[in-house]
């Protein structure tokens, strides 16, 4: 009787049903973040020039951002080739540290599918001088969504994941997706002050990510390698 109890204590914890192979609650985020990418992206089709976008760039960029303007070129040096490499060392580590999450990396990398896809659906021109006070970036692809801040909030995503689940005690987590959600709002500053990116690049880069991911982890046969590790 206590063995059949435990599985059922398990699955209480992490918010699921018996014989349920979904996290009922990540299902409902990934739905409603989802909702908001496809409100945001029919707005942007019907208005790929938004006033309030470039009021709130021009608000960024004539904002004094201090030590955190440092890590600005760093969101911006990684946003090619060097990605991948970084995408590959994080998996070569949960390989090594943390082999029962291997699922999850390869999973939330399809965020980069979802962008390749809606970036060449929706062309959207990028912001001009004529409409922000500064353009730093020059990049040729279609302003929707931002790439860059997809890439950084599933690598960081992902990081928690699989080795803050691992290492970090219970009371400590909140504050590694305190640290990933910070990292997320730079990278996002920092695509909007350079110029290469609307407001609502950005906001739909962070929702297709949390939709995409959460939906992964709802799960079960990929989300069990992290949110069950601590029953091992």
């Amino acid at each position: 009787m206590i063995a059949d109890e435990a599985p059922s204590r398990a699955r209480k914890r992490i918010g699921e049903t018996p014989n349920d192979g979904l996290n009922r609650p990540l299902l409902m985020v990934a739905v409603l973040a989802a909702l908001g990418v496809a409100i945001v992206t029919a707005i942007v089709v019907m208005h790929p020039y938004l006033p309030e976008d470039a009021l709130i760039e021009r608000d960024v960029q004539s904002t004094n951002w201090g030590p955190l303007a440092l890590t600005f070129p760093v969101f911006t040096w990684i946003g090619d080739a060097k990605g991948a490499v970084a995408e590959a060392i994080v998996f070569a580590g949960v390989l090594v540290f943390n082999r029962r999450a291997w699922r999850v990396p390869i999973a939330a990398a399809v965020t980069g599918v979802w962008y390749q896809v809606l970036s060449h659906l929706i062309l959207r021109p990028r912001p001009t001088t004529a409409q922000v006070l500064q353009v730093t970036e020059h990049p040729g692809a279609s302003s929707f969504p931002s790439g860059h801040t997809i890439f950084v909030a599933t690598l960081m995503t992902v990081v928690m994941l699989c080795f803050g689940y691992r290492f970090l005690p219970g009371w400590a987590r909140p504050a590694g997706w305190v640290l990933v959600a910070m990292t997320v709002v730079a990278c996002a500053i920092s695509r909007m002050e350079t110029g290469a990116h609307w407001p609502t690049d950005v906001l739909a880069a962070v929702l297709i990510t949390i939709a995409w991911i959460a939906l992964v982890m709802s799960v079960r046969w990929i989300s069990d390698g992290v949110l069950r590790t601590d029953s091992r």
